[in-house]
């Protein structure tokens, strides 16, 4: 498994993920179609501070989502966020995701303009709080949040940097 620098070749990529009701799940349910050029103009386009990666998994070096460490808003401050998102079917519960986790990780470090990276994941999202737990990061005490107009309690979740 490794991380490329996310690409135009991506959007269907993109489209799989932001539409596809299981892997939306935990944010809302699938996104509509309409947005999905957005989202792909953001992660085509980032600037200083973020990070979009496709995961590629071996043996046959196909796409298997996205991570991204990102800028967002939380308590009024800018904050790097962590995201992942697999496409179904991909042999989850592999490691897989935490892999992805610790090498983006390993890049935000190296760049050394990040001191923290913080995560939002829904109170039901068991299998995303494991990765984040074996990938360092220290529960913050639970919070909701707004992903595109719908309300999610969640765990926040920090990992120190410095």
């Amino acid at each position: 498994m490794r991380l490329r620098p996310y690409t135009d070749a991506d959007r269907w990529l993109t489209e799989a993920l932001e539409t596809d009701p299981e892997v939306m799940r935990h944010l809302g349910g699938a996104a509509p179609l309409a947005r999905v050029p957005k989202v792909h103009e953001r992660r085509l386009a980032p600037g200083g501070g973020e990070w979009y990666r496709t995961i590629v998994s071996a043996p046959d070096d196909a796409p298997a989502g996205v991570v991204a460490v990102f800028r967002s808003e939380w308590g009024g401050a800018e904050i790097a966020e962590l995201g992942i998102m697999l496409l179904p079917g991909v042999r989850q519960r592999h490691g897989l995701a935490a892999g992805a986790v610790r090498l983006i990780v390993e890049e935000v470090r190296a760049a050394g303009s990040v001191p923290h990276i913080h995560a939002f994941i829904g109170l039901d999202n068991a299998a995303a709080g494991v990765v984040a737990r074996r990938t360092g990061f220290v529960a913050a005490g639970p919070c909701d949040v707004d992903y595109e107009g719908v309300p999610i309690r969640c765990e926040h979740w920090v990992l120190d940097l410095r």
